[in-house]
């Protein structure tokens, strides 16, 4: 019986060594890849954080999706009432999809260790490391406390001390926190959406990931680091893909 209790304090102590002090997080994974414990806090941190930005996202979607649904051609095309008629539900399905977007908050991080452990273990194959997928995965889900559960918390807290009135696009919302689009004033569309990928969350997230490959599975450090911005440039493709949605 004592094992199991052993086992849940190792994981809670690799998350917080994960903040405090990686290296010795790292060595914890490659021992005994736990990731129970950091699965709950993330998606507790990230279903908290994505309930306190909620509101502000209803509210921008309120004041800027109607103009932009009426600007896209298949609904600039149909008559006036039929127009409205499809703004008004396409806004209420929206509203009820960012109301209840938590929900995917614990999807989101599963699908991410799953996509991030396949990629690390390309990465093992061609640097001839010697981790495994369950150690992979383990320190994706281990890392995205920081990458999405810290973040989703300080961005809901940076929304709510600024306003609903602050932002103009679900995109400005997610990119609330200090990002490179700082570097290009009044970004819009793809390139806010793909500047705004770049933030202090992200790139800590990326360093920890090259970091832990490393200490993990002992892949050489370039090819480590490579990888590392690789994944993070396929998720500013996401953000991009999504900033053209919002702009």
């Amino acid at each position: 019986m004592s094992a199991p209790a052993t086992n849940r304090r190792n994981g809670l102590t690799t998350v917080i060594d994960m903040i405090v002090s990686p290296s010795t997080a790292f060595a914890n994974l490659r021992e005994g890849p736990t990731w129970g414990w950091a699965f709950l806090i993330a998606a507790v941190l990230g279903i908290i954080g994505s309930l306190m930005t909620a509101p502000t996202v209803a509210h921008v979607m309120q004041t800027t999706m109607p103009a932009q649904l009426a600007a896209n051609p298949s609904i600039a095309k149909l008559p006036p009432d039929q127009q409205q008629a499809m703004i008004n539900n396409t806004l209420a399905i929206s509203k009820i999809v960012a109301q209840f977007s938590f929900v995917f908050i614990v999807a989101a991080i599963l699908i991410a260790g799953l996509v991030q452990g396949l990629i690390m273990m390309i990465a093992n194959a061609i640097g001839h490391g010697d981790g495994s997928f369950k150690k992979y995965f383990a320190l994706s889900v281990n890392v995205s406390v920081i990458g999405l559960g810290l973040a989703s918390v300080v961005i809901g807290i940076i929304v709510l001390v600024r306003g609903p009135d602050s932002f103009d696009s679900t995109s400005a919302v997610q990119s609330a926190v200090p990002s490179l689009a700082l570097l290009v004033p009044g970004a819009k569309g793809a390139l806010a959406g793909f500047l705004g990928t770049f933030q202090i969350f992200a790139l800590w997230g990326t360093a920890l990931l090259a970091l832990g490959m490393t200490g993990v599975g002992r892949i050489p450090r370039g090819a480590a680091w490579v990888t590392a911005i690789a994944m993070l440039l396929l998720y500013a493709c996401f953000g991009a893909w999504g900033g053209a949605q919002n702009r």
